[in-house]
């Protein structure tokens, strides 16, 4: 099934949020949604899951993998206990840790093993995919861009892009055109 794109979207997002723009590519959409039954199972069972779809589905070089916000954390955390992914990996804001949103409703947030993704990067032990690419908003509260640079640095088939005044949800026109230029990439 490798003509196939998995797809981890945010909490609270469906695949078709995102996956709307690969179908419209002539690609199929697979990937598991951050809702119930699945949402609640343990941490650890979330990424055994993931990592057999990604064993089973999708372990070949031309195999393209996505990963949003939470999905990005889950995403990275499964792939941090397999070997290096022969295929491709776009990160779209992807929760890299702790999180404190600030505004007119602030609150923190901190997933489980919230600094492993870092203390990985930081040994250079996170098993490198063929090519990984990470888009975030310069103004992000819940992908610290200096944590994605840091990130990414360490992971030598890493890119980080820092978008100038975007957010956490960044533009659709700008996320539309990072997801087609992925996708066409080889």
């Amino acid at each position: 099934m490798t003509s196939a794109l998995y797809l981890l979207p945010g909490r609270s997002n469906t695949l078709s949020d995102l996956g709307d723009i690969v179908l419209d590519l002539g690609m199929d959409v697979c990937g598991r949604e951050l809702r119930p039954p699945f949402s609640t199972l343990r941490f650890s069972e979330q990424l055994a899951y993931i990592q057999k779809d990604l064993r089973t589905l999708l372990w070949a070089p031309e195999a393209k993998l996505i990963g949003h916000s939470y999905g990005g954390y889950l995403l990275l955390h499964a792939l941090a206990e397999l070997p290096p992914f022969p295929g491709r990996i776009l990160l779209l804001s992807p929760v890299l840790g702790s999180a404190v949103v600030r505004g007119d409703r602030p609150f923190s947030s901190t997933p489980p093993r919230a600094r492993r993704l870092l203390e990985l990067s930081e040994r250079q032990t996170f098993p490198a995919p063929r090519a990984l690419e990470l888009h975030t908003g310069a103004d992000d509260d819940g992908c610290d861009p200096d944590l994605a640079r840091t990130i990414c640095a360490q992971i030598s088939t890493a890119t980080a892009t820092v978008v100038p005044e975007q957010g956490h949800q960044l533009a659709p026109d700008y996320v539309a055109e990072v997801i087609r230029s992925f996708i066409r990439e080889g």
